[in-house]
């Protein structure tokens, strides 16, 4: 359910706010970059305040002589965790909106990257991302996390007004590092007017849509691309290709003015939001897109489940009832953010259509869709369970996964023996034509018959096949 249905409005491309989805997180990530280019001089204050707290921490470092027993050290410490802001409904996190946050570990991390700049006279940052740069473990969902923490304030307000715009009903509750006390430095919880959900008695607070992106401007990825065209030859490496986070993490340190020289660059040029309406990536329509699908397509028979193999057989059927929108009533167009040019949307967009579809068909059955349940090894793309936790799993690839094969040897293998089951289904979407992608899609049922005797498992293949219908590979 998005915002805007819980509470009966009837959302409009013209409203600046973002309409969350309230059960799953939406891979969308607030971008502070954009807050400090904002044509809004208050939006522009919030990102001041931003770097305000961040240069009192590097104020507060320097102090302490970067001593970690001393006193000043480890309130910086403190000063750099953030909890994972669970309102905005934004990030990683797939199956719910429990993410993990920012936690001592990570704030350890960038004290590290903080003392390493003011050892080499640094005591201050131009962007707080910088440390997105300098820290291999602060990605596009930390800086989010980091930015939604401290613009929490504002938020609350914003999120506030567009209520009582559209007469949202509110309630008093407890929002999570919600207020920054100057005189005890730290932040505290307090009870704020906000809206509720009333599934999870959780608040709910709005962004800006013009805030959000993919990745956030000042990002490695960025600086990799920027340091391949304008560094390749004196460096004689191609980082965009070769290069791991940890690699560019240590040229951004080596080279810090070129760093800066880059980031005042990107300032000139400006940057975009991801446009949330037209939604080419499927991160925001998923849902809804879903819901089509089930209305236009009466579901199959529920059958009897009470062995491992009922189960299994209801999986295909389930597998089946999705291809079948998919192949046949053009469910496929929503695979691709680009049909002419053949790129398709994020795996995990595809799993999150996946999930939308056949999830009211699997309750009829009494069977629980789980998403990225986390196994011991790793997270399983998909569990079908049953009554007396019988158990299948389902990993979904594009047939272009680069860890393709060792998808199906290597990793649904491990993942079975993990969860002791010992059945699972290999899906496989198919979004290429190209030779080497057809000789995978004709080895699959051979490659799971091996995988499955070399494990004494069941691993059984299936299909989905999103290329166009005017594509030659339905010939």
């Amino acid at each position: 359910m998005y915002f805007s249905e819980l509470f009966e409005i009837k959302y409009k491309a013209e409203y600046e706010w973002f309409d969350p989805i309230l059960e799953n997180d939406t891979l969308l990530f607030v971008d502070p970059f954009l807050v400090f280019s904002d044509k809004d001089e208050s939006w522009r204050q919030g990102y001041d305040e931003i770097m305000e707290y961040f240069q009192s921490a590097f104020a507060l470092l320097a102090r302490s002589k970067l001593n970690q027993k001393h006193q000043f050290y480890k309130r910086t410490l403190t000063l750099m965790e953030f909890p994972e802001p669970r309102e905005f409904r934004l990030g990683f996190a797939s199956k719910n909106t429990a993410g993990s946050g920012s936690g001592p570990g990570l704030a350890a991390k960038v004290v590290e990257a903080m003392s390493q700049a003011v050892t080499r006279g640094i005591e201050d940052i131009e962007h707080f991302e910088e440390l997105g740069i300098l820290v291999s473990g602060i990605n596009r969902d930390r800086i989010s996390d980091i930015t939604c923490n401290l613009l929490k304030p504002r938020l609350i307000k914003y999120t506030q007004h567009i209520c009582r715009s559209l007469d949202i009903p509110m309630k008093t509750q407890e929002v999570k590092h919600s207020r920054f006390d100057k005189m005890r430095s730290r932040w505290v919880d307090d009870a704020c007017l906000v809206p509720v959900d009333p599934e999870t008695g959780l608040p709910i607070l709005l962004v800006p849509k013009r805030f959000l992106r993919e990745l956030p401007t000042l990002s490695s990825n960025n600086w990799g691309e920027f340091l391949d065209s304008s560094l390749r030859d004196d460096l004689n490496i191609n980082i965009s290709e070769n290069m791991k986070k940890e690699d560019i993490v240590a040229l951004a340190r080596q080279n810090p003015g070129v760093l800066r020289e880059w980031i005042r660059y990107t300032e000139e040029r400006g940057s975009s939001p991801y446009d949330v309406d037209s939604d080419p990536m499927l991160h925001v329509q998923w849902q809804r897109l879903a819901r089509e699908a089930i209305a236009d397509e009466a579901a199959p028979e529920v059958p009897s489940i009470n062995t491992p193999e009922d189960l299994l057989q209801f999986a295909h059927s389930a597998i089946a009832h999705f291809k079948h929108w998919v192949e046949e009533k053009s469910g496929w167009k929503a695979f691709w953010r680009d049909i002419k040019t053949l790129k398709p949307v994020p795996e995990t967009n595809m799993q999150l259509l996946f999930l939308g579809v056949l999830d009211h068909y699997c309750k009829r059955a009494g069977v629980i869709l789980d998403r990225e349940i986390e196994t011991g090894r790793g997270p399983v793309d998909f569990t079908f369970t049953s009554v007396g936790n019988i158990r299948i799993l389902l990993e979904m690839k594009k047939l272009t996964h680069g860890e393709f094969w060792n998808g199906l040897r290597k990793q649904t293998p491990i993942y079975m023996q993990s969860q002791k089951t010992k059945h699972a289904i290999f899906l496989v979407v198919r979004d290429s034509v190209t030779n080497p992608m057809n000789e995978r899609w004709r080895k699959l049922e051979l490659e799971a018959e091996v995988a499955s005797e070399e494990n004494e498992c069941t691993i059984e293949a299936a299909r989905i096949n999103i290329m166009p219908k005017s594509s030659a590979s339905n010939s």
